[in-house]
């Protein structure tokens, strides 16, 4: 079975749009048979694409940190838990138990983890897909700072699949469907 990972926002306090967003992917997810692996934490757009990637059949594999637990802030929906010491241990089992990474919308602990997954196939350590979700222009300045990056000689990759951005969930899910075969 295929895994998708997905990292995202554990806030509640953000646009029904974005919340839109986590169920269409979890919604997908689900019913195309995938495992969905998500940071396990019980609020926000992680809390919802994995209610809806579980009620839609998924397996749902959760990496959480153990100071996630103790604050209380650990998800019910995984068949899996996997509980980690620190973040970059969460960090590096994330992308290691995907086959997929996407960025739904979320704040700087998505970006960290976005940021590691880049770095790390830019190294060598992996060479799988990352889709970046751009909903409402939310990752616009972030590509774009990539991007001049790029131009200024800062960042050198030369192969145009490092990442992909597409501009919503339904995009990202399209994506997918192309990507796994």
């Amino acid at each position: 079975m295929q895994s998708i990972t997905v990292f995202c926002s554990a806030s509640d306090a953000i646009a029904p749009d974005y919340k839109h967003e986590a169920e269409v992917l979890g919604q997908w997810i689900g019913t195309h048979g995938y495992r969905l692996v998500y940071g396990g934490a019980n609020g926000g757009l992680m809390e919802i694409v994995a209610r809806c990637a579980r009620d839609n059949g998924s397996p749902v594999l959760g990496v959480i940190t153990s100071h996630i637990v103790r604050l209380g802030r650990s998800s019910q929906q995984p068949t899996e838990l996997i509980t980690t010491d620190n973040m970059g241990e969460r960090k590096r089992l994330l992308i290691e138990r995907g086959d997929i990474i996407v960025a739904l919308p979320g704040g700087i602990g998505t970006i960290d983890e976005l940021f590691d997954a880049i770095t790390t196939k830019m190294l060598g350590h992996h060479d799988k897909p990352i889709v970046i979700c751009n909903t409402r222009g939310l990752f616009a300045p972030l590509v774009q700072q990539l991007d001049l990056l790029r131009q200024q000689g800062f960042l050198r990759y030369d192969r145009p699949d490092l990442y992909q951005v597409v501009p919503d969930a339904r995009a990202c899910c399209e994506l997918l469907a192309q990507q796994i075969r």
